[in-house]
């Protein structure tokens, strides 16, 4: 007996997947929010599946080529991830070595301040 929810779980999986990779290729603002809704709905698909592998349930073949595809998509989606966050990491180490330069530079006032215009 198989439900029509994995199935439709699945698809939904799918399709925010491949939203979330073209977002990812762009840097696309939005990126983080789906990425965000991506998880939930794996997370949701993920349960469903481990439940049904637990009880042993025979999977049809088209729900098996679906898991294969979310598997795969997953893969492109952490790779991806893993590399937008090597960027972060990377963006945040520029900051904090421009950020010490500029308190090290504002740190060192000058002793006097001269009112006197000098001619040159």
């Amino acid at each position: 007996m198989t439900s029509s929810r994995p199935l439709s779980e699945a698809k939904v999986v799918l399709e925010l997947g491949r939203a979330l990779v073209v977002s990812l290729e762009k840097s696309s603002p939005s990126a983080l929010d789906e990425l965000e809704q991506y998880c939930n709905a794996f997370a949701e698909w993920e349960i469903q599946w481990k439940r049904r592998q637990d009880g042993k349930v025979e999977f049809p073949a088209r729900e098996a080529e679906l898991g294969r595809r979310i598997v795969a998509q997953h893969a492109t989606v952490v790779r991806l991830t893993e590399e937008m966050r090597a960027s972060v990491d990377r963006s945040l180490k520029s900051l904090r070595v421009r950020g010490k330069g500029l308190r090290a530079y504002t740190d060192h006032l000058p002793k006097r301040i001269s009112t006197i215009k000098r001619r040159g």
